[in-house]
This record gives structure tokens, C-alpha cells and sequence, in this order.
């Protein structure tokens, strides 16, 4: 939704173009974003760390560091899924914001300005976002059980 669609025949001196949000809201519509359901704090932490990191190119995925320092500074201790969701969801968003800038690249949750038309397809897009957050806390979780079993020792310096 962030990232405004290239068109060749606009200089680099010219004004700045809006990205796709702004565009559906100046045509009068509301941008369609699929509810996350019970890890909507993931959405949180993620927009109070940063979505991305900077990088000598432009934006690079969130570091390790960043979490980790974002981590002491807040006093929030993430779940080993967690960190990897963070991590992840920067790095998709990067892929999303190169994606989106083809002028041919679709919205990605349907038509925003004629939306009860897609409605359905929201609803099995919700379902299917919150079923792959389960799915992926679900595994990390068993792997964190799995690494927690062969380490003793966990710091945690916030408390």
C-alpha cells in the first residue's frame, strides 16, 4: 500500500507522485487490509521499531540488532517466533514495495473503491493470514521448546 507505481513518462523533478494508499483515498475509498486477529501486536511492535532498517541502497530488512536493541529499549522480551515474524514481515515488505511500483501490479486485497463487491474475497484472505500467523507460531514454537531443552540459561535483562 506504501509503494506508488512507476511511470516513465514522469521526470525525477517533477512532484511527488502518491503512493497507492494515498491514490485510493484521494479517489474517495479506504485502503482494504485483512485483520491479523489476536497478533495484531506484532503489527505494533513492528511500526514502533521501524518497518525497515537503512541500508547504503535504500531499505533493508530489520537487523537482528535493531530487534535486539529495540528489545532492551522498550523492555519487551519477544518469543523466538516472534523476532523471526518481525524479521520477516520487513523483509516481505521491502519485496512488496519493489513489487508494487509495476503500474501493472494488482491491489493486493481487491478493488478498495467498490469493496462490497470483494468482500468474500477478504474474508478468505483474513482467514488465510491469521491461519498462516498460527501455523508459523505453531512451528517456531515447537522449535523453541526443542533449543529451550538444550540451553539452561536465558537472560533477561528488563526484569
Amino acid at each position: 500500500m506504501h509503494a506508488t507505481p512507476q511511470d516513465k513518462s514522469v521526470r525525477r523533478d517533477s512532484d511527488p507522485q502518491l503512493n497507492r494508499a494515498e491514490q485510493i483515498i484521494a479517489q474517495g475509498g479506504e485502503p482494504l487490509l485483512p485483520e491479523v486477529g489476536e497478533v495484531s501486536y506484532l503489527l505494533s511492535y513492528w511500526q514502533d521499531i521501524g518497518l525497515v532498517g537503512s541500508g547504503a541502497m535504500g531499505a533493508v530488512r530489520l537487523s537482528a540488532l535493531e530487534l535486539i536493541a529495540w528489545q532492551e529499549g522498550c523492555c519487551v522480551t519477544l518469543a523466538p517466533w516472534e523476532f523471526a515474524v518481525l524479521r520477516e514481515m520487513s523483509a516481505q515488505y521491502i519485496a512488496s514495495l519493489h513489487e508494487a511500483s509495476k503500474p501493472e501490479c494488482p491491489a493486493p486485497y481487491g478493488d478498495p473503491l467498490h469493496h462490497s463487491l470483494h468482500q468474500l474475497d477478504r474474508d478468505v484472505i483474513q482467514k488465510k493470514v491469521v491461519g498462516q500467523f498460527k501455523a508459523f507460531m505453531l512451528a517456531q514454537s515447537s522449535q523453541s521448546k526443542q533449543s529451550n531443552a538444550n540451553s539452561s540459561t536465558e537472560i533477561h535483562p528488563c526484569k
